[in-house]
């Protein structure tokens, strides 16, 4: 079952699946577009639903159904699809990254999905599968002496030129509606909020440096499962030096404001223009003409670097279809063992995760000389 089969992700999930050999239930709240999807796939098995409508969304599922939720942003249309999975004793994967519905899916939902015998699987595209993954690679690499794990992702326009970077409508309007959460970041062995952008690191590979900052993630959760020694994780976007100085100058006056009702409600009208906008994103030629890198560096307690892992590959939308796909198909054949709220490393393993990811566009690559560090 995908739940907003006919968004821009949603059309890649399905398309996937349909590749796969699966013939999944295609979900949307237009009649039209979810009646022009099914033709596209061969008159696929439809059903209309809306997250403004929970009981809609509960009609889709019953028990030991997977239910892909790509209805985005989550904040605002992700819960109805994460109650529903749990209530039928679905198992349930999402498109999602934002730190809001990121902590509720883990601290609500995921005890309520382990007591109901399901798993469920929130971020599981670009965000966060290939972070979780290089992390989970450059901890086992270090042994036993890790103590902080460094995550940085980053996109590749057509041209290394940012104004062509291409983004779908979804994106735009989840990064508008949750530009004011703040992200989790494990420090001192406590998870902690800190507002988006207010950590700059820089990445040092060979003779060049990739400079981030604060992001959101699921790594600062999930990798402290697989290493319980570690005390410092956290999760960047590379954005270059300056726009990163910019973002952590401007996290201190926009952390005030977004305090503030009235700022809260006017940044919700202003995001509103996106919501209104779906199921756009970049085209083939604009995928093939992007690429991605995931870094994760590990320290030792004194900050020595231990090991260093990075994954290189395709667009970050074909990467999410692909991935999402396999997922889904991995779940449906019951081949995750456990329940509740789950990082992708817990569900499948390492040593299963890393040919899948492989497979759907990001490959380990050898490393030159990498070091990692924070402002």
């Amino acid at each position: 079952m995908v739940f907003g089969a006919t968004g821009y992700t949603g059309r890649l999930v399905t398309a996937e699946l349909v590749a796969a050999g699966h013939r999944p239930v295609v979900a949307g709240r237009d009649r039209a577009r979810v009646d022009a999807l099914r033709a596209r796939h061969d008159d696929l098995p439809g059903a209309l639903a809306d997250a403004a409508d929970p009981d809609s969304v509960r009609r889709l599922v019953e028990p030991g159904d997977v239910l892909v939720a790509t209805v985005g942003p989550f904040s605002r249309f992700g819960r109805p699809a994460v109650d529903a999975a749990i209530a039928a004793g679905a198992h349930y994967l999402d498109s999602s990254g934002e730190a809001d519905f990121l902590r509720q899916v883990y601290e609500d939902a995921g005890p309520r999905a382990e007591r109901a015998g399901v798993v469920l699987l929130p971020a599981s595209g670009f965000d966060c599968v290939p972070g979780n993954l290089a992390g989970a690679l450059a901890l086992r690499d270090a042994g036993e002496e890790a103590r902080r794990v460094d995550v940085a992702y980053q996109v590749v326009p057509p041209g290394g030129r940012l104004h062509r970077l291409g983004i779908s409508s979804g994106t735009r309007a989840t990064m508008l509606a949750s530009a004011f959460s703040p992200v989790e970041m494990l420090r001192a062995g406590r998870l902690v909020t800190l507002p988006f952008g207010r950590e700059v690191r820089t990445f040092r590979q060979d003779r060049s440096v990739l400079t981030g900052v604060l992001w959101a993630g699921t790594e600062a959760r999930t990798l402290p499962r697989l290493a319980p020694r570690l005390t410092e994780a956290a999760t960047y976007m590379v954005a270059g030096g300056r726009p990163a100085r910019l973002a952590r100058a401007a996290s201190y006056p926009l952390a005030a404001l977004s305090r503030l009702r009235v700022f809260t409600r006017l940044a919700g009208v202003a995001a509103a223009p996106a919501l209104r906008v779906t199921g756009r994103g970049p085209d083939p030629a604009a995928q093939d003409a992007t690429s991605t890198v995931v870094l994760a560096t590990v320290a030792d307690a004194s900050g020595r670097q231990l090991a260093t892992v990075r994954l290189e590959g395709v667009d970050p939308y074909v990467f999410t279809g692909r991935i999402m796909a396999w997922i889904a198909g991995q779940l449906a054949s019951g081949a995750v063992t456990g329940h509740g709220a789950l990082g992708p490393v817990e569900a499948f393993g390492v040593d299963g995760l890393e040919p899948a990811v492989a497979a759907a566009g990001l490959r380990r690559v050898g490393l030159p000389g990498v070091s990692s560090g924070s402002s």
